[in-house]
């Protein structure tokens, strides 16, 4: 060893001679070789190979790098030192035992390092009062495995606190946590929770600390579910219930339980209130303002027909309530059904607003006489048949399958159709036209169907003699209008050579066989004629409903199942009618328009028929006035192509002329052809011709319409 120490001093001595007498790096190298190899000596490389170091210089530099920068990441000592990863690695395990320092994972930090992470953990601690182990966690970047055996070691020293459960205190804390506790459950006018208090003061035992200040008799009050409530509030607390359930006529036994902490809700009201109280399914509501509400119901419903139980009662009130309170009012005169109430005579007169249409619907059907005499001889054999000591049940499907049709047939007017008249006339908005308005309005409907039907045609044995005039008149009105569509159409044969009028005179064609089929129908009325009931067409079928026929002063369908079934029908009649309808029925076939000429047909059935100046110019003045209110009121669609026929229909009446018929396109197109030919103003003429080319090919209507309205001044 003396012979190496001799060496080292020597090669020491080479290297701070001058330059000149250096040795050469090939030399170094080969001593140091030597030196390895004869006396075992340890070295390791550079990563860069220019430099040697050995075990012991290693492992200060190592410990001198810990304690300079008090914690270093071991994965960045390589890049420091210049020693490969392996040999730190290895000389760490070796000999940090006795460096006095900690490692931690991949880094290693000096007990200086940690000693001052506590005194700022001190110091922070000192400033909040509280400090969580997670917050130390992520600020320094700590495992909690570390901060619970280096960190937790030094409270009590170096930290000035407590640790409580996962939290660092200050010694001060709790007495501050309880001061703030007890001042704010003084201070609480209502109960309050202890899950509140907890997240406000974020800690987790003031329930805790609560039950030792009411030990201490710090605090006046109790603990009950989970909330502090005072004594102050428990006296307080019959005046805010009474004061709550005064002013809004009902209190909540949810909200007994839950604000004013009451067991048993009904019991209290019923000793707080004695009899003033009905007891709901979840409230307590007042007699004395369910009398008031009774009359505020009577009032409106009075006043405005209809009201809304929800809309009155408070909104907490269930639906159970709501009809239990119903139940309790004494309200006269009314129905209800779904919360809504109804006035008895609001739907009386909202039923005779249909009373026109229902004569019309009549009017239009009259084979409905027969139908009704055949149902009311059937009637009596039915009461017989009960009075005889048996019944004749029906199967339970049968009975059901009748029900339903009972009910269709009960439905006179559709829920729209409803809607449309009732809207029009004003007599209710559209938002109340709902389906309890309907359910009640349906039946009296029907029962006033059946009142005018009495009143109008029903007689047991004999029919009355003022529906039958009025019927009468409602034909010879037929008669009046197909008398001038026979005149106008003689005279735009004669004057208008280029106008198709085949779909005007098919349509005055079946006007003469509906003229017939009424005729049929009343001459059956008169004499108490019982015609099969296989003759009859079904008036709702789409091909009844829509082959109607507008006569001018009334509109009328078709009867009879077929021109078979008429034909046979005829058969029914005396022979004074017969013949005069056969006759008529074969001028029909023969497509003939001289069908009214003859004064005899008028005759045979009492009809008033005078085609004179006078009837002539009311009919024409009462259409022209029916398409200027049509007019009127949708002058703000003017553009609309409805409306501009009724504009060429009133044109055609200030020719003379009118025509029956189903007003639909062909009909439309007929007559607009007629204006054209025979509109002798030319300017005129010309707006005609551009409106009608612009709704054809479906264009915007401009000036042209306006100016057209201006000059036959319709509005």
């Amino acid at each position: 060893m003396e012979e190496l120490f001799a060496l080292q001093q020597q090669l020491a001595e080479i290297q701070e001679t001058s330059t000149k007498y250096k040795l050469s790096d090939r030399i170094i190298i080969d001593l140091i070789e030597k030196l390895v190899k004869e006396y075992d000596l340890k070295v390791y490389h550079s990563t860069d190979g220019q430099s040697l170091v050995t075990p012991n210089q290693l492992s200060k530099e190592i410990h001198q790098l810990i304690l300079s920068n008090k914690r270093v990441a071991v994965n960045q000592l390589p890049d420091i030192l210049g020693i490969g990863f392996d040999k730190i690695e290895g000389q760490i395990e070796k000999d940090s035992n006795g460096w006095d320092v900690v490692r931690m994972h991949d880094e290693m930090m000096s007990h200086d390092y940690i000693l001052s992470v506590c005194e700022e953990i001190n110091e922070d601690l000192q400033q909040k009062s509280i400090i969580s182990l997670q917050e130390i966690m992520q600020k320094y970047a700590l495992p909690m495995q570390f901060v619970k055996k280096y960190i937790l070691e030094q409270v009590g020293t170096v930290i000035q606190g407590v640790c409580n459960e996962d939290k660092l205190t200050t010694v001060t804390y709790l007495e501050i946590i309880t001061a703030k506790i007890c001042g704010i459950l003084r201070a609480t006018l209502s109960p309050i929770s202890f899950l509140k208090l907890n997240k406000d003061l974020e800690i987790q035992n003031s329930q805790k600390i609560c039950e030792q200040l009411l030990i201490s008799k710090q605090l006046d009050g109790k603990i009950i579910s989970g909330q502090y409530v005072s004594s102050r509030f428990l006296q307080n607390q019959e005046a805010s219930v009474k004061a709550f359930f005064e002013q809004n006529s009902y209190v909540e036994y949810d909200k007994l339980n839950s604000q004013f902490f009451i067991q048993k809700p009904k019991e209290y009201l019923k000793q707080m209130f004695k009899d003033n109280v009905i007891f709901l399914d979840t409230c307590g509501f007042s007699k004395d303002a369910l009398i008031s509400k009774q009359d505020q119901i009577q009032e409106l419903l009075i006043n405005e027909g209809h009201t809304n139980l929800q809309e009155i009662l408070p909104v907490i009130l269930s639906d159970q309530d709501i009809e239990t309170l119903f139940s309790l009012m004494q309200l006269n005169n009314c129905e209800y059904a779904n919360f809504m109430i109804y006035h008895k005579p609001f739907l009386d007169n909202l039923a005779l607003a249909f009373k026109d249409k229902i004569i019309e619907q009549i009017y239009q059907n009259p084979q409905k006489l027969i139908e009704q005499q055949q149902n009311q001889e059937e009637a009596p054999q039915d009461i017989q048949a009960s009075a005889g000591g048996f019944t004749n049940k029906k199967p339970k499907k049968q009975q059901q399958v009748q029900k339903k049709k009972q009910q269709n047939k009960q439905e006179l007017f559709s829920n729209k159709e409803i809607t449309d008249l009732l809207t029009q006339k004003k007599l209710v908005e559209y938002n109340d036209c709902i389906d309890e308005l309907f359910q009640f309005l349906q039946p009296r409907l029907y029962t006033l169907y059946e009142q005018i039907k009495i009143e109008l045609f029903e007689s047991k044995k004999s029919a009355s003699s003022q529906v039958i005039q009025e019927i009468q008149k409602k034909i010879e009105d037929m008669a009046i209008g197909l008398l001038i569509t026979q005149r106008s159409l003689q005279k735009i044969q004669q004057e208008c050579h280029e106008v198709n009028t085949k779909v005007l005179v098919d349509n005055c064609l079946f006007g003469y066989r509906l003229l017939v089929e009424n005729l049929v129908v009343i001459t059956c009325k008169k004499y108490n004629i019982q015609l099969p009931q296989n003759l009859f067409a079904d008036p709702n079928h789409p091909s009844v409903v829509n082959g109607q026929i507008n006569f001018g002063l009334s509109k009328s369908g078709r009867v009879f199942l077929n021109k078979v079934a008429l034909g046979e029908a005829i058969l029914f009649l005396p022979k004074e009618q017969q013949k005069a309808l056969k006759e008529t029925m074969e001028l029909y076939t023969k497509k003939s328009l001289d069908i009214l000429s003859q004064n005899q047909f008028f005759d045979a059935f009492n009809l008033k028929v005078n085609l004179d100046k006078k009837n002539d110019r009311n009919l024409l003045l009462f259409i022209k006035h029916h398409c200027k209110e049509y007019i009127k009121q949708r002058q703000n669609e003017i553009f609309d192509e409805q409306v501009f026929n009724q504009i060429i229909l009133t044109m055609l009446t200030d020719l003379g002329l009118y025509f029956i018929g189903n007003y639909d396109q062909h009909f439309y197109s007929a007559i607009k052809q007629v204006v054209y030919e025979l509109q002798s103003d030319k300017q005129i003429k010309t707006l005609v011709n551009n409106i009608i080319n612009s709704i054809n090919q479906q264009l915007e209507i401009t000036a042209e319409s306006k100016e057209l309205i201006e000059l036959l001044k319709l509005l």
